[in-house]
């Protein structure tokens, strides 16, 4: 049996940085709390557990007059959190990815300008969450084309549109088309992130090759479940899964090449660990 490694996966350079950061800001000897998940990844927000950080979902979990750091998400938040931690005292470490750090400011220039701003995105997402508030409260979110479908839009109406960082550029461009369709007046920011448009592209490319795919990440992570369904679209055989104990061996009955791909909070240390339980010759 053959174990094909995609080209790109696991960690990207945004999720490895905000990790590292992260880490060091643990051993600075002060309270650290970190806003919802770092990464949508449990094993890398248990490091940190580990490491005496405290998620909290709620600046107001926080015991007033803490002394504290607050830790940003590579997910980014919206522009009033930086002034409540402001007004809470709270020294604020922004781990925001780059990527999303240009969405935001997309948001916020195009709603500067009157336009309604239409994100494709997964409604709900912290990310999403983020640009919602960056564009000032002029944002809609349609994650297809039926959410579309009953946005009520004029012919005469100006339309600025972005996505959400972890979206198939594919589907960006088909939201984009549509809402061109029925808008004369339409500017667009494919704000998808290079190393996502990378993992997805290896991915697929691995999927048409193997027998079975094995997509590995937590059930949280948006680029992950997207990298499952675009290899499951090859019509390959394909499972995502989040560690080793999720792994079946009866998956690999009769099957000559796994294709292993990873989503990009996913850590080295859970690839290796699924490696390992394969009986392969790793190409």
């Amino acid at each position: 049996m053959k174990i094909l490694i995609a080209a790109h996966s696991g960690f990207c350079e945004g999720v490895e940085r905000a990790f590292r950061i992260a880490q060091e800001t643990a051993q600075a000897g002060r309270p650290v709390f970190m806003l919802g998940n770092l990464v949508h990844n449990k094993q890398v927000v248990e490091r940190l557990t580990e490491r005496q950080v405290k998620t909290v979902a709620d600046l107001a979990e926080i015991p007033a007059g803490t002394q504290g750091v607050l830790l940003i998400s590579a997910h980014g938040v919206a522009p009033e959190i930086y002034a409540e931690a402001k007004k809470r005292q709270l020294s604020v470490v922004d781990t925001t990815c780059p990527w999303v750090k240009k969405a935001q400011q997309i948001a916020g220039q195009l709603a500067a300008a009157g336009r309604l701003v239409v994100i494709v995105g997964d409604r709900g997402h912290p990310e999403v969450k983020s640009l919602l508030g960056w564009s000032g409260g002029r944002a809609t979110v349609v994650e297809n084309e039926a959410d579309l479908a009953k946005l009520t839009l004029s012919p005469e109406g100006r339309v600025g549109i972005i996505a959400q960082t972890t979206q198939s550029t594919e589907h960006f461009d088909r939201m984009v088309g549509a809402v061109k369709r029925r808008v004369r007046d339409v500017i667009e920011f494919d704000t998808v992130c290079g190393a996502t448009t990378k993992r997805q592209t290896a991915a697929i490319d691995l999927a048409r090759q193997a027998d079975l795919m094995l997509v590995i990440g937590d059930r949280l992570s948006a680029n992950t479940k997207r990298l499952t369904e675009l290899c499951a679209q090859t019509g390959t055989e394909t499972h995502q899964i989040q560690t080793v104990a999720e792994f079946d061996r009866n998956w690999l009955t009769g099957k000559e090449k796994v294709g292993i791909s990873a989503g990009a909070s996913t850590p080295e240390w859970i690839i290796q660990e699924i490696l390992a339980a394969l009986p392969r010759t790793v190409l």
